[in-house]
Order: structure tokens, then C-alpha cells, then sequence
């Protein structure tokens, strides 16, 4: 039996002229924010002063709501009864399709339950930490004579599909291809009213779709023990094949697209802060916490989104049933009640891990504990193995839904 949302999506009203011009009114900062301000990185000083006056906020150039604002993010993400991601308006829904992260309640923990256990710290470790090191070890091998590399493309990347193959068992040698099925997905994600990225994405999920659907077949026909089999072949899921790929398709897109931006931007901000740099050389053990301070700066999910259920008041605004609020992962993770210095890159940070760039609540990351030790291994074997390695070139980070810079190149000397 498939899971099944529990209530039909929320409609999405329409605001008037006559609405709209008195929200401005109301709200003269945030009717002030430009949609590159929320796609450009070095534009984020905006969202600073937003969330110094406006910290919740109509943002026209948005179509909704805009919450920057570290204590009301953390409050939204957990008032379930208040806030929904079940919109017919939910980009995620129409781009990755409906799985966990776009359904709530029992709907949700149906989808959510089967996958649980094997992504739990000690199962982790215990199972996954070898494969990672093995992956690492012959990407860096094939690497390290050419003495340069772009990061995202050449490492990042085939480092991210490898290893959410490895996890779930999936044989996703093409890495171009899958690259480029979660370029479209991601890419479609964005609340600009283009909808040329959602006919790509729909193209993409039919494609991953097919490939999933016979990875399931595979897996049954050669039990292997990876996770992928022991769900299809559990005989208490209430999932059938179509929603387990639907699973597969969220569960791949946090492992690639994250696990992706997370590697690039710890990375570059190491290089371009050379005390840092030097500071987790000499004490490994801040590898972790290197990892975490980046996610804050530079999330990778830098968005997300809920929908009102009913008129609801939220910092001073109040938000009315069926309406927009996105949630600003990139300006709450740099509220200065929260984080001291929150613009300084510190990796010794004693609350880094507050960040909210796993999300929070219901909704947090399925993977996050295989990410963050993805991203501590995957430096360490950065740091270990190229030998004086320096920036030669980069781009700012950007990104809606998902931000790093869209280049990164490295190089070192020969060992």
C-alpha cells in the first residue's frame, strides 16, 4: 500500500493590488529585497538588515513571506499544527515529486520510518565509515598526479554519488548523468516563476525514475544487504515500489547536492582564511567542527519553505491560511543573537552546530549524521593527501535552494 497524504494540499490564495500595497506599506524593508538578494551571496548583507527590523516580512519579490530571524525559523519548523509543506505551490513537491519531505504526519512517518534506522550515528559508523574511506582513497589516488582540480566537478561531485551509492546500493557509475538529473532538479527549485526548469525536472524524474525502478529490481533478484534491499524486501513496509523510489529520489538528492556543496564550501572557505586553515592542520579533531562552521556560513540549503494552515501570527506578523513563508537558512544562521560574530569564520566555534542547515524539526535531514561525517573525512583526506594546497580560482557562492560557488579550482605540489 502507498503512503498517502493525510489532508489535500493547502490552496494558495491570490493577493490583491489593494493587499499587496498595504503589505509594502507595512513592511517597507522587506518590500525593499531584490530576488538576487536571495540568490547572491555577496548580496546577504541585505537579509542582515532585514532581519535587524523586518524579521518576519512581506517580500514581493518573493510572492510570500520571509522569516530571517533564528529563533522564529526554529519556532516555524516546529509549529506543525500551524505550518505545512503540503502546497500545490511547493516547488519541491512539483520538481522531486510527493516522499517524505513533502507530506506531513502519519503520511510523513510512513514514508520516513523504513529509512531511519541505518541513518542513526552508531549504525553510521559502523557500517559506512570504511566504504568512505575506500571511495576517498581511490578518487584522490586518480587525482593526485595532475596536480590541480576543479573541486565541485572532478571531486566534490564523483565523491558525493559514490558514496549515496554505496549507502543505499545503488549502481550510480554514470556520474555525469546523475549530476546532471539533480542539476535539473535543483535548478527548478526556485520561486522566480520561470517555468522552463520545471518541464527539464519533470524530463530528469522520469529518467532517474526508470533507473530506480530497476536498481529495485536488481537489488531483489541479488539481495546485497544495503539499505535499498533491506526495504524492498522488509515484509512489514507500507510502501510499494513507486513511493520507495520516490524515497530513493529525495534520499539521493540530500546525499548528492549537499554532501556536493558542503565539500566545496568548507573548502573554500579554509583557502581563503589561512589561519583557519592552519589552525585545523595542526588540530585535526577540528575537522568536524570546520564542517559545521562552514554549513552555517554557507549553507547548502540556503531555503526553505512552509505554507500557512490557517491565519497564523508568527513575530509580530500575521500570516494569512494558505500563504507563502520561505524561511531564510543563510540569514538565521547569521543572527547575531544566536551566534557571536556570526560573519567571522571560527572553526572553533562552541555552537556551530546550532546551524539550521540540516532544517529542523519533523523535516531534519534524514542523512544528516552520513553527511557530516562524509565532510570531516572527505577534508582530512583533502588536507593529508595534496600537500600545499592553494586556491587558484573560485566564484562567489550563489544559489537560491542550494548555494556554493559555481567554481572552484585547486592545485598542489607533487608529494
Amino acid at each position: 500500500m502507498v503512503a498517502r497524504p493525510d489532508t489535500e494540499p493547502v490552496p494558495q490564495p491570490e493577493v490583491t493590488d489593494v493587499v499587496d500595497a498595504t503589505r509594502r506599506a507595512r513592511f517597507p524593508a522587506g518590500s525593499a529585497i531584490e530576488f538576487a538578494d536571495l540568490e547572491e551571496h555577496d548580496r546577504v548583507f541585505a537579509l542582515d538588515r532585514l532581519r535587524d527590523v523586518e524579521p518576519v516580512s512581506w517580500v514581493p519579490a518573493l510572492g510570500g513571506w520571509l522569516v530571517t530571524s533564528y529563533a522564529l525559523a526554529r519556532e516555524m519548523l516546529v509549529r506543525h499544527e500551524d505550518f505545512t509543506v503540503r502546497s500545490r505551490a511547493n516547488l519541491v513537491l512539483a520538481s522531486l515529486g510527493e516522499m517524505m519531505l513533502t507530506s506531513d504526519g502519519a503520511s510523513h512517518d510512513a514514508q520516513r520510518a523504513p529509512f531511519d534506522a541505518p541513518f542513526r550515528m552508531r549504525s553510521v559508523r559502523a557500517r559506512f565509515e570504511r566504504p568512505i574511506a575506500v571511495r576517498l582513497d581511490a578518487l584522490l589516488a586518480e587525482i593526485e598526479p595532475r596536480n590541480s582540480c576543479e573541486v565541485a566537478a572532478e571531486f566534490a561531485l564523483p565523491f558525493a554519488i559514490g558514496v549515496a551509492g554505496d549507502v543505499l546500493g545503488l549502481s550510480l557509475r554514470d556520474v555525469p548523468t546523475i549530476g546532471r538529473l539533480y542539476d535539473a532538479f535543483a535548478a527548478a527549485m526556485t520561486y522566480d516563476g520561470n517555468p522552463e526548469p520545471q518541464r527539464v525536472a519533470d524530463a530528469a524524474r522520469s529518467e532517474l525514475n526508470e533507473i530506480l525502478h530497476g536498481e529495485l529490481d536488481r537489488v531483489r533478484a541479488a539481495p546485497d544487504g544495503s539499505v535499498t534491499a533491506a526495504v524492498a524486501a522488509d515484509p512489514e513496509r507500507k510502501l510499494d515500489d513507486d513511493a520507495i523510489v520516490a524515497q530513493l529520489r529525495v534520499i539521493l538528492f540530500g546525499a548528492v547536492e549537499t554532501v556536493q556543496s558542503m565539500v566545496v564550501n568548507t573548502l573554500l572557505l579554509l583557502l581563503t582564511h589561512p589561519e583557519e586553515l592552519a589552525t585545523v592542520r595542526a588540530e585535526p579533531v577540528l575537522r568536524e567542527s570546520a564542517v559545521e562552521e562552514a554549513i552555517r556560513l554557507i549553507p547548502p540549503v540556503s531555503f526553505i519553505e512552509r505554507w500557512a494552515l490557517h491565519d497564523t501570527a508568527l513575530g509580530g506578523a500575521t500570516i494569512p491560511a494558505g500563504e507563502f513563508v520561505g524561511l531564510s537558512v543563510v540569514a538565521a544562521n547569521r543572527d547575531p543573537a544566536t551566534f557571536a560574530e556570526p560573519l567571522r569564520f571560527d572553526v572553533r566555534r562552541d555552537n556551530a552546530r546550532r546551524h539550521l542547515g540540516f532544517s529542523f524539526g519533523v523535516h531534519h535531514c534524514l542523512g544528516f549524521n552520513l553527511a557530516r561525517l562524509q565532510g570531516a573525512m572527505a577534508i582530512g583526506a583533502v588536507l593529508e593527501r595534496l600537500p600545499r594546497l592553494r586556491l587558484v580560482d573560485t566564484r562567489e557562492p550563489t544559489g537560491f535552494a542550494f548555494r556554493r560557488p559555481e567554481r572552484l579550482e585547486i592545485a598542489w605540489d607533487s608529494s
